[in-house]
């Protein structure tokens, strides 16, 4: 708690500007007396003027110092100074000084430097702040721990301001708002109202560019669908390709093969057709011969001699007729059965070429699938190049558009927390603001429980006291002047504006905090969102 200890007075209406006249303070209570004009009321005037910087009211032009005519000078240096011990008990000095010039027709006030100083401690040095780098009039408030409007209106209130409670509605609500610093109250609700707007601004560009954030997903898990779709019907293409190219080698060797068989076969036929040949000319000849042959005039020996040469013959052209017969049949039965392959090749040429035309089909159909998808998701390919190449350099890009939706993704979920602990630290900063008015509210209430009190008090006195009817009147009086103040203070804080008011406050305070839990639910429903 703060002291004041001593306080020096020098060139301030009534005391001389040539002497320093020096009070002192004791505790718990100091009393001032003397005659009208002493400078009693003067005293207070320096206590507020040292403390706030304010000076007494009707005390422009200089009325506030001595005049310079009852000393006879031009010029008179006034001084106040106080020391007193602040809100850490450190002893402090504060001094502030005015200089007054007498002109021939007019006074001229000027203040001059001031200074506030901490006084040396056996473990600190002595500091002191001049006015002209500091602010006093705001220094000293701090280190007495009393706001400026308590000094001014409560603690060092001049006799001629001290009707202020009443005083107009207006004038009166700006004292008791400067008085109970009720003007943070709605400057946090400002700010309140302020963060709430912007929250909500914020809100509806996150909630557009969510819109925007799904779409795209669900654009990119269609791409990326279609994309293994295509990619297993690629696989399935390639594995039957490959199928069908081992059956078409297969197909070809066997081809080859048959071919082989039918060259053979052709060179047995045409060797068939010449034994055929040779054999239809030997039976010609034989024929021939036979016919022409004449009963030859030999000797037995000479005919038996002959008929066994002509059995020979016979016997070995016969043996070669039958060697042709049967050469004959065996390629004929080889020529049966290359026609029967030739038959089964031809077949299989047929089931190929269908196999070929379905493949053909497919690969149409996966041609104009990648040209679907190149056109959906605007990617460009080689049109003149190969069905494989286009399909590969297809699927790159689909690849290329997954990982940069990927990277989308990923950076609009950081965005997303970062706005989330933006969000929690003004919601921190909301409820200490809430916890700071519902403590104004509190003292608020007790401020009026007082009020009552010292109301029922003040009634129960008056029927308890035995006046005669001149101190009866002016108690009356007295009464009625503190009633219409009552009547003020009741039009300004009553008892039900008071409880409507915390009523609305509290409705504020639970619409904030409604606010704040739809807040908290939407970020987590768009991490959830972001995280599937």
């Amino acid at each position: 708690m703060s002291v004041i200890r001593k306080l020096l007075i020098q060139g301030i209406r009534s005391f001389d500007p040539q002497n320093q006249d020096i009070i002192e303070f004791y505790a718990p209570l100091t009393i001032i007396v003397g005659q009208n004009g002493c400078g009693k009321t003067t005293i207070i005037e320096c206590l507020k003027y040292i403390t706030t910087g304010e000076l007494p009211p009707n005390s422009k032009g200089g009325a506030f110092i001595h005049d310079p005519k009852l000393v006879g000078e031009t010029e008179v240096k006034a001084q106040v100074k106080l020391r007193f011990y602040n809100i850490g008990q450190r002893s402090m000095t504060c001094v502030r000084s005015m200089l007054l010039t007498q002109k021939k027709a007019t006074v001229t006030q000027k203040t001059l430097e001031g200074a506030l100083s901490f006084d040396a401690t056996p473990t600190q040095d002595k500091v002191s702040i001049s006015s002209r780098c500091a602010d006093l009039d705001a220094m000293m408030p701090e280190q007495l721990g009393v706001s400026k409007a308590v000094l001014e209106n409560v603690i060092f209130c001049h006799q001629e301001e001290s009707n202020w409670p009443l005083s107009e509605a207006s004038t009166l609500k700006k004292r008791f708002d400067e008085i109970f610093a009720a003007t943070r109250y709605t400057k946090a609700l400002d700010s309140i109202k302020t963060i709430r707007k912007n929250q909500a601004v914020e809100i509806r560009v996150s909630r557009g560019e969510l819109k925007h954030l799904e779409e795209k997903k669900t654009k990119s898990e269609r791409v990326q669908a279609e994309y293994e779709k295509s990619t297993v019907s690629i696989h399935k293409y390639r594995e039957r390709i490959e199928g069908i190219q081992q059956q078409e080698a297969l197909v070809t060797s066997q081809i080859e093969a048959l071919a082989g068989q039918l060259q053979e076969y052709m060179s047995l036929q045409t060797a068939l057709e010449g034994l055929q040949m040779n054999l239809d000319q030997k039976v010609a000849s034989y024929q021939e011969l036979e016919a022409s042959t004449n009963v030859l005039d030999a000797s037995s020996e000479e005919l038996e001699r002959m008929n066994t040469e002509i059995s020979r013959q016979i016997e070995s052209q016969e043996s070669d007729m039958q060697r042709n017969r049967e050469e004959r049949d065996g390629l004929q039965q080889q020529i049966d059965q290359v026609q029967v392959k030739i038959n089964e090749t031809l077949s299989e040429i047929g089931r190929l070429r269908a196999a070929q035309d379905s493949l053909d089909t497919k690969i149409a159909g996966r041609t104009g699938a990648i040209t679907e998808l190149c056109v959906t998701f605007e990617i460009s390919v080689d049109a003149g190049g190969d069905p494989e190449q286009q399909a590969g350099e297809c699927a790159l890009a689909l690849e290329n558009l997954l990982a940069t939706t990927e990277n989308e993704r990923k950076a609009l979920r950081q965005k997303a927390e970062d706005e989330e602990r933006s969000l929690q630290s003004a919601i921190d900063a909301t409820q200490a603001e809430i916890h700071s008015f519902n403590n104004a509210a509190q003292v608020s209430e007790r401020q009026i429980s007082a009020n009552q009190s010292q109301i029922q008090s003040l009634i129960r006195k008056r029927e308890s006291m035995q006046v005669d009817s001149a101190q009866r009147t002016a108690l009356e009086s007295e009464l009625a002047n503190e009633t219409r103040q009552l009547e003020l203070v009741r039009e300004k804080d009553s008892d039900d504006a008071y409880q409507e008011s915390a009523k609305r406050k509290r409705m504020e305070q639970a619409g904030v905090i409604d606010e704040i839990e739809r807040l908290n639910s939407e970020i987590t429903h768009n991490n959830r969102q972001a995280n599937t």
